[in-house]
């Protein structure tokens, strides 16, 4: 089965408790709920009255809901593969919302169905691990607008991680964590999502190579010593 089958069985099936288990998850590896985290992110990100934002696998709309929480007065635009996720999250946005300020879409983050320089501000929180970083950063790209921004936060490796064979025993001990504690599709996707994490020096490179001129990388402290630390990431085309 393909990385994106996987993933979108995985989330499928996670739909209905997504932010509640995504919370648990957090508080307990990195010290944050899942509110707070995405407050962070949004508390860093710039965002500008009438700008059209792109929310890159906006799952139940938890960063488009906290973006109108914050009285700003722009549309936004969500996409994800997993139609169920979306689902959830049009229930979740409600009528005052959906279809007003902020628009679901279903769609392959890697293919984006977006013209090129569509949208003043991209981001992306918590998800990047299960994307192919390099088509994604080309993508980004090419739909931001001149002077365009793109704002993520996501797990970040260790030059620990790079090692060939330590990834190896990383991918097996995430996959009989998630198995226990989750269900088998969750593991294959945790499983395979670890060759995507990267380092800060590697995410420079990647975006780098993508054509961003601009880029700040924060590191955050997860809560305990041997789980990898989250990424503040914001680049400019």
């Amino acid at each position: 089965m393909e990385e994106k089958e996987v993933v979108v069985e995985a989330f499928t099936e996670l739909a209905p408790r997504y932010e509640s288990v995504v919370n648990n998850e957090l508080k307990k590896f990195w010290g944050w709920s899942y509110q707070g985290f995405i407050n962070f992110l949004i508390e860093n990100t710039p965002i500008n009255d009438g700008e059209l934002l792109l929310d890159i696998a906006t799952g139940t709309g938890v960063i488009p809901r906290a973006v109108m929480q914050a009285n700003t007065d722009c549309k936004i635009v969500g996409i994800d593969i997993t139609q169920a996720m979306l689902r959830h999250g049009k229930q979740k946005l409600g009528e005052d919302l959906f279809g007003k300020n902020v628009f679901l879409t279903t769609g392959d983050a890697m293919r984006m169905p977006f013209a090129p320089s569509s949208f003043n501000l991209i981001m992306c929180g918590l998800a990047t691990h299960h994307m192919q970083v390099d088509q994604l950063s080309a993508e980004i790209y090419r739909i931001l607008n001149e002077n365009g921004r793109f704002s993520l936060a996501d797990v970040g490796g260790s030059k620990f991680w790079r090692n060939p064979i330590n990834r190896f025993f990383i991918k097996i001990l995430a996959f009989f964590y998630f198995l226990i504690t989750e269900n088998k599709d969750r593991a294959w996707a945790e499983a395979s999502a670890v060759s995507n994490i990267f380092t800060a020096e590697d995410w420079h490179q990647i975006l780098s190579k993508a054509g961003f001129k601009e880029i700040k990388i924060t590191l955050l402290k997860s809560r305990k010593f041997w789980v990898p630390d989250p990424l503040l990431i914001q680049a400019y085309k």
